[in-house]
């Protein structure tokens, strides 16, 4: 007859191994959670940077369509963006785009300028 003794062996895992994983699934998880709130505010900038360079250059664009931009000054609003431009000098002549929007509560600035020559 064979005899088992109290700690025979069993196979499992204890109770404060248990804690200790759960411990470490609840740090992770939070560690995720936060960096989850960092991805979506870059995101957010990242997307905003992108309209305002795009509102540039197509502002820009159509600037240089004419054949010699006028010195001057203009400003409107397209697509939620706040469209400014300058243009200045005689010869050689200084084109400036400012563009300004806002999304989800953060507001941006993005600037390009060029030269072109009068003709």
């Amino acid at each position: 007859m064979r005899r088992t003794t109290a700690t025979g062996s069993r196979s499992g895992f204890t109770l404060v191994e248990m804690l200790v994983a759960v411990t470490v699934l609840a740090v992770g998880l939070l560690g995720l959670s936060a960096t989850m709130g960092v991805v979506a505010t870059s995101m957010n900038a990242s997307l905003l940077e992108t309209r305002l360079a795009t509102g540039a250059q197509a502002e820009m664009e159509s600037l240089l369509v004419a054949a010699a931009p006028r010195p001057g000054s203009g400003e409107r609003e397209a697509r939620g963006l706040r469209i400014g431009w300058e243009v200045g000098g005689t010869g050689l002549r200084e084109i400036r785009v400012f563009v300004r929007g806002q999304l989800r509560g953060a507001q941006a600035t993005d600037t390009l300028a060029t030269l072109v020559c009068a003709r």
